[in-house]
């Protein structure tokens, strides 16, 4: 997350544990002033304020003063966030962080422990029953003296009652940690799947309908906002990652969402779709589909919707250009990419060596107009600009941001619930909340795009003026760590002149 805290400008790194209970990692990296104490604690959205820990002090990274680094114990699973509090030459700051708290693995214990732990288990049970029958008859009889054939039968029994009752123990903590164990395998992770429906039939209509027996469930009808869409949606044409559309369907009801598809090429295509929840939960949602005939390329369901087609520029020579229009080359080092209305898309400071997985980078464009003279950008959906990353397998994805990878509406959210006084947050009604959010939706769409993008803008306490990524005007660059080693494709989106531009870039992670 790159934003400002007070006067500070921070880049901030959580790296959330895989197991709840677990520490989270926290990384801040000042770009100005200087900090003298920097804390942070988790809050989570349910609790609030007043249900958060003390802070813990951060430390600063050896040899690097303006790094500093620490860690805080996520305990529950849920929508969560790390307040980091700053102060020092420009004063106090605080930042709100979104982080989802949920467990994503399950730790096998090592055979070679387990069998450890069942020996000295095993140990402590002969033990615990020798040491009751000692007591009842060695202990209270004279040195020298023969036990009493009595006190022989009082330790065969107390033996016996020891080794059920030691038992009836072991037993009992077995099926606690057995409980506990299946309690925790039934919240751990699950992603919510849904299915999809492509109508070939002259619409080309998409159906998005999310599963019924997802964890999340009740949660559906408090799907918000961000950027002013309910979902957005990624489509990428597999294996080649060649053909690409980013979407924002409309929602039917709880469960449904539909959009319309521009004119793909047939093939089988990846989809995510990424929603966010009232309480700053934010899940994408994967699926595939196929589309067996070409589509025409029709009218748009959202007038922010946009496609493109990329080819490696390794095959620049021999294109198949389904839609000449649409198509870009992709982008190299000391080659950018050439855009529909003529501007260029430069990556500054791209080399042909590899990037390093888990090293966090600042990608950084910049849009040259026609002209050669810097392209003026405008804003898109609030933003500067939009990325979405994703490796070629498919299975790492993100959609990402100028000001980093967490959502602006779980963000916005999060900081209003810390300004509620009150203690556990209660749900309104989901009846209620659906409707209240379709009308503002409705109300987005009636606005023009300056109105729009002012009111986006204000909702997400962004100035329009500063705002993160437009201060040069034609460059924005987007914080990211690669997560793992793979050949990855990076399509970048801005707006220029009223119209969504899209650019592709490939890269190796090592």
């Amino acid at each position: 997350m790159e934003a400002t805290a007070g006067a500070y400008k921070v880049l901030v790194s959580v790296q959330p544990p895989d197991v709840i209970p677990g520490i989270a990692k926290v990384k801040v990296y000042l770009q100005n002033g200087s900090a003298s104490a920097i804390s942070l604690r988790a809050i989570y959205f349910q609790a609030g304020d007043e249900g958060a820990p003390e802070p813990d002090l951060m430390t600063k990274v050896p040899g690097q003063q303006l790094q500093f680094e620490g860690e805080t114990w996520l305990m529950s699973s849920g929508s969560s966030s790390v307040q980091i509090n700053i102060t020092g030459s420009l004063g106090k700051g605080e930042i709100i962080v979104p982080v989802v708290a949920t467990s994503t693995a399950k730790k096998e214990m090592p055979a070679s422990t387990g069998r450890l732990l069942a020996a000295l288990g095993i140990l402590l049970f002969i033990l615990m029953v020798t040491i009751i029958g000692a007591a009842v008859s060695d202990a209270i009889t004279k040195r020298g003296d023969v036990v009493p054939p009595r006190r022989k039968r009082i330790r065969l029994i107390s033996m016996s009652i020891a080794a059920v009752l030691t038992s009836l123990v072991v037993y009992g903590g077995n099926a606690w940690w057995q409980s506990w164990a299946n309690g925790y395998r039934k919240y751990m992770f699950r992603p919510t799947q849904a299915v999809s429906k492509v109508n070939e039939n002259g619409s080309n209509e998409l159906t998005f309908r999310l599963d019924t027996s997802s964890q999340r469930r009740s949660s559906f009808p408090f799907i918000i906002p961000d950027h002013g869409k309910l979902m957005h949606m990624f489509v990428m044409r597999i294996p080649a990652m060649d053909a690409f559309a980013h979407l924002h369907p409309q929602r039917i009801d709880t469960t449904t969402f539909r959009t319309i598809l521009p004119g793909l090429p047939k093939g089988k295509y990846l989809v995510f779709g990424d929603i966010v929840y009232n309480s700053g939960y934010t899940e994408t949602i994967k699926d595939t589909f196929d589309i067996t005939n070409t589509l025409t390329n029709i009218r748009t369901l959202d007038s922010d919707d946009a496609f493109a087609y990329a080819i490696p520029s390794d095959l620049v020579d021999n294109p198949q250009l389904p839609d000449a229009e649409n198509t870009i080359v992709c982008g190299k080092p000391g080659t950018g990419v050439k855009l529909k209305d003529g501007s260029t898309m430069v990556w500054e400071g791209m080399t042909n060596e590899p990037l390093e997985a888990s090293k966090l980078y600042s990608l950084k464009f910049q849009v040259i107009g026609p002209d050669k003279q810097p392209a003026k950008l405008d804003p898109y959906l609030g933003m500067a600009g939009h990325a979405a990353i994703v490796r070629s397998d498919g299975n790492v994805y993100i959609h990402l941001h100028p000001v980093g990878t967490f959502s602006m509406a779980a963000e916005t959210n999060l900081v209003k619930r810390m300004a509620d006084p009150q203690g556990m947050y209660h749900y309104p009604d989901p009846n209620k909340f659906y409707d209240s959010v379709n009308t503002s939706v409705k109300h987005l769409s009636t606005l023009n795009e300056a109105d729009r993008n002012d009111l986006l803008m204000q909702q997400m306490q962004i100035p329009q003026k500063g705002m993160q990524g437009m201060e040069h005007n034609n460059s924005l660059e987007f914080p990211y760590s690669f997560p793992s080693a793979g050949k990855y494709r990076i399509w970048v989106q801005v707006k220029r002149n009223g119209q969504v531009l899209t650019a592709a870039f490939d890269r190796l992670v090592e």
